[in-house]
């Protein structure tokens, strides 16, 4: 059996969660690329009127370029974050299970 191995499962279990939370910011960033790069292919089209293509824009917004990449590197810092503290609450873990004596910690 695996001293400590509750933490070590609640360690696992967080970290997976942030990961899941950076992979969803990360595609929500492609989404939303994907929705600008479509509005700005409408807005060009040759057959639209230049109202309808000066609204098309302002759907796209100012910071159309930046919004969806912004999630993605943000969903990327996530999980590198995520992936540092899993790692430091590990070593965290282990270092203070093995001052504990087993009798000690027992599961009972």
């Amino acid at each position: 059996m695996i001293r400590g191995y509750s933490d070590h499962a609640a360690n696992e279990r967080t970290f997976l969660a942030w990961v899941r939370t950076g992979i969803a910011v990360i595609a929500f960033g492609f989404i939303i690329e994907k929705f600008n790069l479509f509005v700005l292919t409408i807005a060009s089209s040759a057959s639209a009127e230049v109202a309808h293509r000066l609204q098309l824009k302002r759907l796209s917004g100012p910071l159309h370029r930046y919004g969806g990449v912004a999630l993605i590197f943000g969903g990327l810092a996530l999980i590198v974050v995520a992936t540092a503290r899993f790692v430091h609450t590990g070593r965290l873990l282990a270092r203070t299970l093995s001052c504990i004596p087993p009798a000690a910690y027992a599961p009972g």
